[in-house]
């Protein structure tokens, strides 16, 4: 008798889990995460190419070991249409018997330097990778990720200073340093917001960088230690700083040889 029920219990646990894995999610749940933005806070009206800000701001995931194709492309949601991103994804020659072209399995990143939101909002950012893995019946497979961005209104630069040693500064000699300090008019969002900075006369810095960015939530960061060429007689430096509306121009520095 005792046999007969755990017979019966076993037949009806086999059951209940058959039912349970027929509605089990299916791999097609985990494929979503084959693209994934590193980063989803944008400043509006700029690309990361113009900043000269070349950071990675997503990744891509091949799950095949080899695929035969593979091809990323992103709509910002924002009417600039479908992009395809650059990648450091690379073909080879799968063996030398069999020259197709593969993708290995791996992560993968990508820029989209070019891209420029329009105007600020927030966005659903659709990333797709069409792919299809050798051996596979035919057919490529796409692959659809969602994200939400936003797009931040830049922010005005209220002043732009030279500094040393903490106070003001209108004098240096050649070859030595000086900071430079940048004010917004308003706190940066969580995209930061790059200033573009231009030496007038050029060439005076030893290095000054196109851009430079305001952390997210900051109204003011500082550039320390930026040399000063020597030059031949007495010069006036001025640094101009510009985001949106008008660019605002440093007092003057006078540099002595």
């Amino acid at each position: 008798m005792r046999a007969a029920v755990r017979g019966k219990n076993l037949t009806l646990t086999l059951f209940t889990a058959a039912i349970f894995l027929g509605c089990a999610p299916t791999t097609a749940v985990a494929e979503n995460l084959l693209v994934t933005l590193s980063v989803t806070s944008f400043e509006a009206g700029i690309s990361y190419r113009d900043v000269q800000w070349h950071s990675p701001i997503g990744m891509i995931t091949n799950p095949c070991s080899q695929a035969d194709f593979f091809a990323v492309s992103i709509d910002w949601g924002d009417g600039t249409g479908e992009h395809k991103p650059d990648t450091n994804i690379r073909q080879r020659q799968f063996s030398r018997e069999n020259q197709t072209l593969v993708v290995d399995n791996g992560v993968y990143l990508f820029w989209d330097d070019t891209h420029t939101f329009p105007r600020g909002g927030t966005y659903v950012a659709r990333a797709k990778v069409t792919l299809h893995c050798l051996g596979d019946p035919p057919g490529n497979r796409d692959v659809v990720n969602e994200s939400t961005v936003s797009a931040y209104s830049r922010i005005p630069v209220n002043q732009v200073e030279f500094r040393k040693g903490g106070m003001k500064a209108t004098e240096v000699a050649g070859h030595q340093n000086v900071d430079l300090t940048i004010t917004l008019s308003a706190i940066a969002p969580p995209s930061g917001t790059w200033v573009k900075l231009e030496a007038d006369p050029v060439g005076t810095f030893n290095s000054l960088p196109p851009y430079y960015r305001v952390s997210p939530q900051q109204t003011q960061e500082t550039i320390r230690n930026l040399e000063v060429r020597k030059p031949a007689a007495v010069t006036t430096l001025t640094v101009i700083a510009s985001t949106v509306g008008r660019p605002q121009e440093s007092d003057k520095l006078s540099i002595t040889p």
